[in-house]
């Protein structure tokens, strides 16, 4: 009977050595679970992630998910902005531009999201003691930001850098009117799809501006992914003219690629004049 006992203790603790050894982690397992946090930890390449001005999976509003690289779409200090003009603040700190613009080669490029002049030459704004180079601009139908609500048929942007986390970007808005001349002479040569048209013409950058320099001013980002919060923003008061026809061919070409306002998040806009 001792024997018969002594057989029973040693089958039980056989039965819990095997259970232990089937509930242990296996060395499998393990390398499994370091493959999946390490999957976790690989960034999504956003070079071949395609954005757009429309639609729900594509759209402005999804941006921030659609990869790691465009995260900042989702942050506090986004552009555009709906710039209210009772709430601005004057600031007598804020400079005048000291444009050291020469002229340019036309270089147009349609690049699936808007129309933009490539610039060539040392052209450059300096802002605040601050030199930003000029690196090209382009168009939105319609206008990114408003005023007091309003939107604009027409906004171009003129995007300066001084460095990778510092830009300055001068924004003008077109109203219905008088022909524009620098369109008169391009927009039929702008491509209608992704494209190029370059000529041996020069463009005088400062002609580009109206006369009164009067702008509103605020910190914020690009307007298209990757969405960066690194852009001083220098909104002029003023808008340029275009004529209605001109106006409503900028529109067939460009589609709305407009991003919808965004929040201002107790930012504030000061106001130059």
């Amino acid at each position: 009977m001792k024997k018969t006992f002594l057989n029973g203790i040693l089958i039980v603790a056989v039965a819990i050595l095997i259970s232990s050894c089937n509930n242990a982690p296996k060395k499998d397992q393990v390398i499994d679970s370091d493959k999946h946090e390490a999957k976790t930890e690989i960034k999504k390449d956003c070079d071949h992630i395609h954005w757009s001005h429309h639609g729900e999976e594509e759209g402005p509003e999804n941006w921030k998910n659609l990869c790691d690289g465009f995260i900042s779409c989702g942050g506090e200090a986004q552009s555009p902005i709906n710039i209210i003009t009772r709430n601005t603040t004057s600031e007598n700190n804020l400079t005048a531009f000291e444009f050291n613009y020469t002229s340019s080669k036309v270089d147009i490029i349609n690049n699936g999201h808007t129309v933009q002049f490539n610039t060539s030459g040392e052209n450059a704004v300096i802002i605040n003691d601050k030199e930003y180079k000029l690196l090209q601009f382009h168009y939105h139908t319609h206008s990114e930001h408003t005023i007091d609500g309003n939107y604009y048929p027409i906004e171009v942007h003129f995007v300066h850098k001084h460095s990778d986390e510092d830009y300055a970007v001068l924004g003008v808005m077109f109203e219905e009117g008088e022909e524009n001349e620098l369109f008169s002479k391009y927009l039929d040569h702008f491509p209608t799809t992704k494209g190029d048209f370059a000529s041996e013409d020069m463009i005088e950058l400062k002609g580009l501006f109206p006369s009164d320099l009067s702008y509103y001013y605020y910190s914020g980002s690009l307007t298209t992914p990757p969405c960066s919060e690194v852009v001083n923003w220098y909104v002029l008061k003023s808008p340029l003219k275009a004529s209605k026809e001109q106006i409503e061919k900028f529109a067939q070409i460009l589609h709305d690629n407009y991003r919808p306002v965004m929040p201002l998040n107790n930012r504030e806009v000061l106001s130059y004049n």
